[in-house]
């Protein structure tokens, strides 16, 4: 997994792996890619820093997070100096390699990592006499991933305002007002999204209920909700009107 802000690496990147000897992944931003790895745990992780505090921040959370213990961090530097390779190798990563020698490197460091990283699970089967079959499972149901041209970006459903109906595509706004197109019908959104805090409102409209500012009332069988950090209101059509009485005017 490539975790990068920039997009100035991840081309390079992925012309040095290749396509079927690894299957490679690039995070929107570098806070999307934290997330995304805390949740689907790669087998390597690619991290691009521009020698700021918050990638050496970055740096710190994952080697201190158990999950990525043995998973294989390699950090790609744009502007290399000996104090930042110092402080990064002390900090935990596996290694610490210059933009400028990312061709010439990268291609044997990741082998050798995850190379080494199969001998060492091997090494761990093979000292275990009675073993229960496990699958844990690491996708956890509380986000979805969208591509952004080709790049992953994580959208956690507490961060989903509401979601509007596009024809077979809906309009996704989050509550840094991020308006993003995706190709999921409303009805398949109904079974994906928690239902103690989403509410389908009309047959184009799904509210997150924790946004909610206020309902007004316009007759006895209308309503029109106004959520946080949207200018635009949304009406209860007559078939959910019951629905919104019921749980917000018991």
């Amino acid at each position: 997994m490539i975790i990068e802000s920039s997009g100035e690496i991840s081309d390079k990147i992925e012309n040095i792996l290749t396509y079927p000897d690894y299957k490679i992944f690039t995070s929107h931003e570098k806070t999307d890619g934290y997330k995304i790895a805390v949740r689907y745990l790669p087998d390597l992780i690619l991290l691009y820093i521009n020698g700021n505090r918050d990638d050496l921040y970055l740096i710190t959370k994952f080697c201190t997070n158990e999950a990525f213990a043995t998973i294989p961090l390699i950090v790609i530097t744009r502007n290399f100096s000996f104090e930042e390779q110092r402080e990064v190798m002390e900090f935990g990563a596996d290694d610490y390699i210059p933009e400028e020698f990312v061709e010439k490197s990268l291609y044997n460091s990741v082998k050798n990592r995850l190379s080494k990283l199969s001998l060492i699970q091997q090494s761990v089967h093979s000292s275990v006499n009675t073993f229960d079959e496990y699958k844990n499972e690491t996708k956890i149901n509380d986000h979805i991933l969208v591509k952004i041209g080709n790049k992953l970006k994580l959208i956690e459903f507490s961060e989903i305002i509401c979601i509007t109906a596009l024809k077979e595509y809906s309009k996704v706004i989050t509550e840094n007002n991020c308006k993003i197109i995706v190709r999921k019908s409303l009805k398949n959104w109904v079974k994906t999204l928690p239902s103690e805090t989403f509410l389908r409102i009309h047959r184009a409209t799904i509210i997150n209920i924790n946004y909610i500012e206020e309902i007004t009332k316009v007759n006895e069988r209308t309503f029109t909700v106004h959520l946080k950090n949207i200018k635009e209101t949304f009406d209860f059509s007559h078939r959910y009107a019951n629905i919104m009485r019921h749980t917000f005017l018991k």
